[in-house]
């Protein structure tokens, strides 16, 4: 396997674990990174970011650094994505077809276990 270089799409940083989970979608179109700071940023096949949202905790009262994404994946039609966080919940965005769509819950999975998805099982 031979791989290349084509583009940084994040600037390096200091300290660790900047980036903690990404996501291709099924039709290779879009491309999500989740960041340390919780924030979801959706780049086109070219690795333009074209979009960006934050994500939510289970509870507010704990407040907005209470948790960590650990996992994405998106839906076969790529216009949702499932976000696993460590306050145990899944919650999935409609993200649209469009760049520019509003992102919305439409789904939240309370879970008891650890949340890793499996590639094309998202419906």
């Amino acid at each position: 396997m031979h791989l290349k270089h084509l583009r940084t799409l994040l600037s390096p940083q200091d300290g660790a674990a900047k980036v903690t989970c990404m996501a291709w979608s099924q039709n290779n179109a879009k491309f999500a990174v989740c960041t340390v700071d919780r924030v979801v940023l959706l780049y086109d096949e070219h690795g333009e970011r074209r979009d960006k949202f934050s994500t939510k905790p289970a509870d507010m009262k704990y407040g907005r650094k209470s948790y960590m994404v650990k996992g994405m994946a998106f839906s076969p039609d790529s216009t949702k994505i499932a976000i696993g966080q460590t306050d145990n919940i899944i919650y999935v965005y409609k993200i649209g077809e469009d760049w520019g769509d509003k992102k919305v819950i439409c789904n939240k999975f309370i879970q008891t276990v650890k949340f890793r998805p499996v590639p094309g099982t998202l419906g």
